[in-house]
């Protein structure tokens, strides 16, 4: 896989994972203020922000951990480069992964709990998500190679 292909499935990989994101945050805050459903779990809110929190800064921490041992083993490699990619790649995904985990969850704690605090927590958790969007530069620093590297992929 040539650099231009697999920066370009990365790239349409991660704007699928938002507007996904994107698109069940807008139907969760419809279907919310719309009433089209009364919220059927209001008792189980302080259970919820418990779990909520707790999955969101695993997720976070652990897909962060994660991606850092990646580079760690990235920057030990005496491979190719277009394996460093490769790696790398397969780290963003699992770190992506694990940030949409607990989006997902805190918008089900929204729709069923009616508490607009999941709905804050979405929200940042989708902006940290926009912030791991892959560029040139990003992928370029966190293989450790120069950019005329990258373009030989």
């Amino acid at each position: 896989m040539n650099k231009a292909s697999g920066f370009k499935t990365m790239n349409i990989l991660h704007k699928a994972f938002l507007l996904g994101q994107i698109i069940f945050f807008a139907l969760s805050i419809f279907i919310v203020y719309s009433k089209m459903i009364e919220p059927p779990a209001k008792e189980l809110n302080k259970l919820f922000q418990l779990m909520v929190i707790i999955v969101a800064a695993g997720g976070y921490f652990s897909g962060a951990a994660i991606f850092k041992n990646k580079l760690v083993q990235i920057g030990e490699m005496k491979s190719s480069t277009k394996e460093k990619f490769e790696i790398y790649r397969v780290a963003s995904i699992i770190k992506w992964s694990l940030l949409e985990g607990p989006f997902i969850f805190s918008i089900i704690g929204f729709v069923l709990t009616g508490n607009y605090a999941f709905l804050a927590l979405a929200f940042v958790l989708m902006l940290l998500f926009t912030i791991e969007s892959p560029t040139d530069i990003k992928i370029a620093m966190h293989l450790g190679i120069s950019e005329s590297e990258l373009k030989e992929l």
